[in-house]
């Protein structure tokens, strides 16, 4: 499993700042003249800027020295920042041991997003890092039971199958998954709904909650779109119904969802239940499906 799937909307988005004032030159400056004069806040602030180029043309080293002036003032969020730019070599060289070395500072001042980005670094085969499966449990344990839903969403999938020295426990799967799944993740959601198709994790089979699930995260991932068009094609936990199926298999793709053509391939094939019988979409759509194939296939 990959753990690293925070998308930088969410990494660095919850401490983008304001800086409409930015486009008139005189408080830009202003902002500056703080920051040159050691002020942590406005450091952190112009960091920000530099990197998203709000107010001001996009700069990643800029960000990243600024970012570090305001990280050995003792910012967390700016210790973390440091780590992510290491890591994914923006501004600097990709340099894994240093992006860790700043992980684990703004992860001791409890910093949920290094907390995970550590964790991640821990469990995975990254260039220059030893592994340390235990280590890695610890500090994604940590910001789960902080409350940072993506990580518990990855200790949730963890427990399910049983990964990286931790016990198969479906209850524990369960407890992390809804967790996050409270927050609106819908990663968490989408495996949630799993526990109810097969009545694990301490709760009863249940088909129409798995739809429920399913449809409800589908507004966010291509995956509980297309497994919410399986359970309308197939008939669990609501009755068969080919033109909801295909509304579901047309939103997964709309999601990057490639399997949503060969769902389709196979409801225009039959047709009924709602949907008229097409063979031309049919086979258009196999074909569509098998180079999507061919084209994941080639890229791995």
């Amino acid at each position: 499993m990959k753990f690293k799937n925070i998308v930088l909307a969410i990494l660095l988005g919850s401490s983008l700042v304001n800086l409409s004032y930015a486009d008139e030159a005189p408080a830009w400056q202003a902002l500056k003249e703080q920051a040159q004069s050691g002020d942590m806040k406005a450091q952190h602030e112009l960091a920000t800027a530099y990197y998203f180029g709000e107010g001001i043309e996009q700069d990643y080293g800029a960000a990243l020295t600024w970012f570090k002036r305001a990280a050995v003032k003792g910012n967390a969020d700016a210790m973390y920042y440091v780590g992510y730019m290491y890591d994914l070599g923006e501004g600097i060289e990709e340099d894994n041991l240093t992006a860790m070395k700043w992980y684990a500072q703004a992860a001791e001042q409890g910093q949920l997003q290094a907390q995970y980005s550590l964790a991640y670094l821990y469990l995975s085969d990254e260039d220059g890092v030893v592994s340390n499966p235990k280590k890695g449990v610890e500090w994604l344990t940590r910001a789960a039971d902080a409350g940072f839903d993506v990580a518990q969403t990855s200790l949730g999938r963890m427990y399910e199958a049983g990964l990286k020295g931790l016990p198969q426990d479906p209850g524990k799967a369960r407890h992390y998954l809804q967790l996050a799944a409270r927050q609106g993740d819908a990663t968490a959601i989408n495996a949630l709904a799993f526990f109810y198709i097969e009545g694990t994790g301490g709760v009863e089979k249940d088909d129409k909650e798995a739809l429920r699930l399913f449809t409800q995260a589908s507004e966010a991932s291509g995956l509980a779109s297309f497994n919410a068009g399986l359970m309308h094609e197939y008939g669990e936990g609501t009755l068969k119904n080919y033109k909801k199926a295909a509304e579901f298999y047309e939103l997964a793709l709309e999601q990057d969802n490639a399997d949503g053509w060969q769902g389709l391939a196979r409801l225009y094939k039959t047709g009924g239940f709602g949907l008229a019988k097409n063979l031309k979409k049919s086979q258009q759509y196999e074909r569509i499906w098998k180079e999507a194939q061919s084209e994941n296939n080639a890229s791995q």
